[in-house]
Order: C-alpha cells, then sequence, then structure tokens
C-alpha cells in the first residue's frame, strides 16, 4: 500500500461554530467551505493551514438524530479531541485487500470511495484512526455537498503558524512501529534521538512519502514515564500536532493575548543555528495537544543526518 499525500486532519467537537472562531482567530487557519448533512450524521466546516498547500484541517461535529459522531463524543465523556487523519491512497480497493491481509481491520466508509482503518499493528491497536480514499473527490467527511465559505478577516494577532509539520504517535517501541510503517506504507525515517539522550522518552521521525506533513514515533523509557501514562490510558494513539511558526517571540505574544497557556518550552542550537519549542494544553485547543516549534534556520530543529549508519 502506498499513501499518495495526507489530506487533511479532522477533530471532533461538540459546538463546531466556536471551534472554527477559535482556530479562524488564534490559529489563522482559513475556512473554505461547509456543510451540514444529517444523513451522514455530520456537519463541518474545511479550513486552509498557512504554509500547508494540499493539506487541510477539518472540524466535525454530529448532525441529525443518529450520528456516529455523537457516539464518538459520549464515548470520550463529552470531549472534544482529534478523529482522523485523511490521506490519498492511489488504489482503494487494492489498499483495503492488503489492510485486511494484514490483520487490520477495515470500517464501513462509502464503498469505492473512502474506509478507515487504524494503520497501528493490531495486535498494539487499536491506534491513529486513518480515512482512505481512492483518487477524485476530496469529499471523505459527509462533505459531498459542502459549499463555499467566503474569507473574513481577522482581528488580533495569531500564531503565525506556516505549516503543520508533524503527528505524534505514542508506541511501546518506536522501531517497531517504524518498521512496520515502512513495509505497510513505505514511511522512511529520516531523524531519531539517541537511547539515551532523554531519561523518559526516546522518538524517531518519518516521512510520509508525498506528503510534507512527517510521522513521528515517541516510546517511554526509564522509570515513570509521561509516555507510558499516556498509552495506558489511550493506547497508541496520536500524542500531539506539530505546527512551524514564522515568528517564536510573536507567537508567544500571541498566546497570551488569547489566554493560551504554553508548558515545556524547550531551546537549544543546532550549527549556530537557535530552535524552539513549547505545547499548548488540548483543554484551550479543542481536544488537542499542540506543538509549536520555530527554527532559525531550515532543518536545524529535525535533521535527517542524525540517523545511526545501518538504522535507516
Amino acid at each position: 500500500m502506498r499513501i499518495y499525500r495526507i489530506d487533511h486532519v479532522a477533530q471532533v467537537v461538540p459546538d463546531l461554530d466556536a471551534q472554527v472562531s477559535f482556530l479562524s482567530r488564534v490559529f489563522g487557519f482559513r475556512p473554505v467551505s461547509q456543510w451540514d448533512n444529517p444523513a451522514a450524521g455530520t456537519k463541518g466546516v474545511r479550513l486552509e493551514i498557512p504554509g500547508s498547500w494540499g493539506h487541510a484541517w477539518l472540524v466535525l461535529a454530529p448532525s441529525g438524530d443518529s450520528s456516529p459522531l455523537a457516539t464518538w463524543l459520549d464515548d470520550h465523556g463529552g470531549r472534544p479531541g482529534l478523529h482522523h487523519v485523511g490521506a490519498e491512497v492511489p488504489d482503494l480497493d487494492a489498499a483495503i485487500v492488503e489492510l485486511e491481509e494484514r490483520g487490520l481491520k477495515v470500517t464501513d466508509g462509502v464503498p469505492g470511495r473512502w474506509t478507515e482503518a487504524s494503520l497501528t499493528p493490531p495486535e498494539h491497536g487499536p491506534g491513529v484512526l486513518w480515512r482512505l480514499r481512492g483518487p477524485g473527490t476530496l469529499a471523505m467527511a459527509g462533505d459531498e455537498d459542502a459549499t463555499p465559505v467566503e474569507a473574513s478577516d481577522v482581528d488580533g494577532p495569531t500564531l503565525g503558524i506556516v505549516a503543520l509539520d508533524h503527528i505524534c504517535q505514542a508506541f511501546g517501541d518506536r522501531d517497531e512501529l517504524a518498521r512496520w510503517y515502512a513495509d505497510l506504507a513505505g514511511f522512511v525515517q529520516v531523524w531519531r534521538t539517541a537511547d539515551d539522550e532523554h531519561p523518559d522518552m526516546a522518538d524517531l521521525v518519518l516521512n510520509v512519502p508525498g506528503s510534507s506533513i512527517c510521522w513521528e514515533v515517541i516510546m517511554p523509557r526509564g522509570e515513570d514515564s509521561f509516555i507510558e501514562k499516556f498509552l495506558s490510558r489511550n493506547g497508541a494513539a496520536a500524542h500531539h500536532v506539530t505546527f512551524q511558526v514564522s515568528d517564536w517571540d510573536a507567537a508567544l505574544a500571541a498566546c497570551e493575548h488569547h489566554g493560551l497557556n504554553t508548558f515545556d518550552e524547550e531551546t537549544g542550537v543546532t550549527d549556530g543555528a537557535a530552535w524552539k519549542h513549547t505545547f499548548v494544553h488540548p483543554k484551550q485547543t479543542g481536544g488537542v495537544l499542540v506543538q509549536l516549534f520555530w527554527e532559525q534556520r531550515p532543518g536545524v530543529w529535525v535533521r535527517s543526518d542524525k540517523i545511526p549508519p545501518g538504522s535507516r
């Protein structure tokens, strides 16, 4: 199976308008289309992510009397959160066959158009939900009859986001998951920390062929790791989503302006160029842990030469 590209990241919220307003005012996302499809049980808005051509952020909410999204929210205690990652594959039918042969559960979508599956190894699943579609229409969230949204001006500062950089998944063994993704969908390892670089975690980053969005895997190490706690609560789920900002001081000022509290800020220098990153709690972003990063020169924060020989 091959993935042409990641199309979108989708979150589910109980209040659609409030979340779209928040993402527009604070993140600088631009709504481009909207829909309300009670038959599919969903209403939503597609938003452009600055600097991420071809990638979108979808905000979904329940619609109608028997919405699967209402069930999803109920199962999550009414809390919003990341729902799925949408991606295009060259041959949907062949992808379904491949997934089923690997023991992955493929759920009903729209036959011939899209389907859903966790791509995590089945013995460790369910993990991150992927919504896969074949070539053709972008509609894969009940948005077959979406209507355009006129762009409106945003008052006040935004975070100055310039790209969706990567999605991070927690897993018990980073190398096991990296090998799985490489074999399943051709993901390529481009960066990793040394085993003992951090006392409570180790990570690596994979390129997703056809997409500028990368996939990070974090695993626990040592005693009392925060990742171990996360896995015990959530399983091999998405841990956070990372955005690049153009101006660090302006981004932090925007967070303060909008009442967003940041935590776990880290700074460093690589080859004489500075980089910085921090986090915003999911309670303030609509259920998604958000990481913000800035780098003085492209490629200093995540480096393709930080891979020991023989581990690619």
